[in-house]
């Protein structure tokens, strides 16, 4: 399994006696990732901007215990920096770490910050959150505005660098734009269909189909207020976005699969969405 997306360091700095990266009460930890088979999985920095007045130091504090903790379990799992990385983790059996900044305001439009991220180990950022942040315009903002030329700096020099660009969160017309700034594939981390579920947050069909044109690839969010409207998450919910991306982008666009094989996917399409599609993006990029 490659997943692309998780909250668990915001978890591990804001409630520290809830446990830590190998064992906790949340939904991610060493643990759960072994049980589970994991090839790698993306650590998230997410940075609400408007919750604190020192967004960067806040990234630094969340780097700091990621690095940290990944160094102290280093056992059991890897930082993964480059393909020879991922490969690495195949080999030994370790689970890959790759880490991500979900809020790519954090850096604040600074070009020799985006590079330091790089040194840091980021490997990943999510352009905007909820908030216009100097790159571009979040998913519930002004749907037609473009990003800034700033955030065009930001997504050719995260190419050049790189960085995966992750447009989830972004708005329609930014997340349309990457496809023509982008010489190289770019993914929507956690997001689901539109049509399916009618929220912002959701991808339409267009980008589906540009996502997957572009060789990029869709993790699927499995929170409820993405799924439909059932109170809890579904498995039936899961497979329900996973089927619709695959008919409207193809089965090459899908990253991580919940009871997919039940739906009619053959074995082959299956490990595709669990770990093959992410696997050649990472491939691609890194």
């Amino acid at each position: 399994m490659i997943d692309l997306h998780c909250d668990t360091i915001m978890k591990l700095i804001d409630y520290p006696s809830n446990g830590d990266l190998y064992r906790n009460t949340w939904k991610v930890d060493i643990e759960k990732l072994q049980k589970a088979h994991s090839k790698v999985q993306d650590f998230a920095l997410f940075i609400n901007l408007g919750d604190t007045n020192d967004p960067y130091g806040r990234y630094e504090a969340m780097r700091n215990l990621c690095t940290s903790q990944i160094h102290h379990y280093g056992e059991h799992i890897q930082h993964v920096l480059s393909y020879q990385d991922v490969e690495s983790v195949y080999e030994t059996g370790k689970i890959g770490a790759l880490m991500s900044i979900e809020e790519g305001g954090v850096l604040g439009g600074d070009l020799d910050k985006l590079k330091q991220a790089y040194q840091d180990g980021v490997r990943l950022i999510t352009l905007t959150w909820n908030y216009p942040n100097g790159l571009g315009e979040p998913h519930c903002g002004e749907q037609h505005k473009k990003l800034t030329s700033k955030g065009v700096e930001f997504v050719e020099a995260m190419q050049d660098l790189g960085i995966i660009v992750d447009c989830s969160h972004l708005n329609d017309a930014g997340t349309e734009q990457l496809g023509d700034i982008l010489d190289v594939p770019f993914v929507a981390s956690h997001s689901n269909a539109r049509e399916v579920t009618a929220h912002t947050r959701n991808l339409p069909d267009n980008l589906i189909k540009l996502i997957a044109n572009k060789g990029g690839v869709i993790g699927l969010n499995f929170a409820q207020s993405f799924l439909g409207t059932s109170p809890i998450s579904r498995i039936e919910d899961i497979v329900k976005h996973g089927l619709y991306l695959i008919n409207k982008g193809g089965e090459d666009v899908v990253a991580l699969g919940t009871d997919f094989k039940e739906a009619g996917l053959s074995v082959e399409q299956c490990e595709k969405l669990f770990w093959k599609n992410a696997d050649r993006l990472l491939k691609e990029i890194l």
